[in-house]
């Protein structure tokens, strides 16, 4: 990793002359103010240093850790995952210390993903490639209008479907600590967006991903995959017309300067996970997997906590930018697309059914 944390420390000069420039260093976020009020919560809880994880910790082997994220350092993942780093070293008796690298300074997500899988990374939180790279018959689980609300999500997560998906990702080499509620994904536009009938044809920016391109190819849009970096530009000059995302992308990305609406389809509800490299986890004792499990556990409860009330701010700033919130008819969405369901269920998506999926819906 000496390699790694090299090229790190390079791209972490450069990221923070960049965030100078778009003025994210002087204000801080709505996860960063929503995080001072669980701080002094927290500082009690870490001023209990427990005297039999020392104890523990001396008998137990010392492990080095570099857990890489493309989050934001103050964005709600980046917030929890700081804390989950702090309250690992501490419940270890510094036996597991983890360097924390935000913003992409390791690489792509799909980069983490691979690299925790070889063992060239120890940790890495990241999200919708996986289920692409490593795990396609799963990626109804990011289909665009099949999943309802966070609820339906996690009782599939908590589910033997869940259970299932973590084995998956182990054959793979890395092992699920758990997931986080990242974000709830919306349609931005120039035109008022209610019906499946208005997006035909429209020229909507897409992430990469195959489940995305083939799920908003069955209604008919016209996908383009810019990049994020040049997705302001495309949307001012008309090379796309449309694109998807959550609160945070629109407000950060000012796309309230170049799009009129917002259509609040919350056709994906984005979770990532917390991963770690199989051989690392098994190579540690008992009380340290256990360690990790725990705090992972209550830490990402709490990035969920900062994502809720972070939306509503960013989603505030958006309107307050001049964006109008246009109400659309999901279930419509959802009929349409149910053939292209069936057909995926049968042919791609065959771990489960969509009576089954849907089945936790209610």
């Amino acid at each position: 990793m000496k390699k790694r944390k090299m090229i790190a420390l390079l791209c972490c000069t450069a990221m923070t002359a960049g965030l100078a420039g778009c003025g994210g260093s002087e204000n801080s976020s709505p996860a960063t103010t929503a995080a001072v009020n669980a701080g002094a919560e927290s500082a009690a809880d870490d001023s209990q240093v427990d005297a039999d994880n020392s104890q523990a910790a001396a008998d137990e082997k010392t492990f080095n850790i570099d857990l890489a994220t493309n989050y934001a350092a103050d964005g709600p993942a980046g917030i929890a995952l700081e804390k989950f780093v702090n309250d690992v070293a501490e419940k270890s008796g510094k036996s597991i210390n983890i360097s924390l690298f935000t913003d992409g300074t390791l690489g792509s997500a799909a980069d983490n993903y691979s690299s925790v899988a070889s063992g060239d990374l120890d940790m890495a939180m990241t999200g919708l490639e996986g289920l692409d790279l490593y795990a396609p018959e799963y990626t109804f689980l990011d289909s665009p209008f099949l999943i309802e609300s966070w609820e339906h999500m996690d009782a599939l997560l908590e589910s033997g479907i869940g259970d299932s998906l973590k084995a998956r990702y182990e054959e793979n080499g890395f092992v699920t600590l758990g997931w986080h509620h990242r974000d709830i994904r919306e349609l931005a536009s120039n035109k008022e967006v209610k019906a499946p009938a208005d997006v035909e044809g429209l020229k909507l920016r897409l992430p990469g991903m195959t489940v995305y391109v083939d799920t908003w190819s069955a209604l008919n849009v016209s996908s383009t995959t810019v990049a994020m970096s040049e997705l302001y530009t495309a949307l001012q000059t008309k090379v796309a017309e449309a694109c998807e995302g959550g609160y945070e992308q629109m407000n950060t990305l000012k796309l309230y300067e170049v799009q009129d609406y917002i259509a609040e389809t919350e056709h994906v509800y984005e979770f990532v996970g917390l991963f770690i490299n199989k051989d690392l986890y098994d190579s540690m004792s008992d009380n340290q997997r256990q360690i990790l499990n725990d705090c992972a556990a209550e830490n990402l409860e709490y990035a969920d906590r900062l994502s809720d009330e972070s939306r509503e701010e960013y989603k505030k700033a958006c309107l307050d930018g001049g964006m109008t919130l246009v109400d659309i008819d999901r279930a419509a969405f959802r009929e349409s697309l149910s053939d292209f369901y069936q057909k995926q269920f049968e042919s791609k998506w065959t771990v489960t059914t969509y009576d089954e999926v849907m089945s936790y819906a209610k």
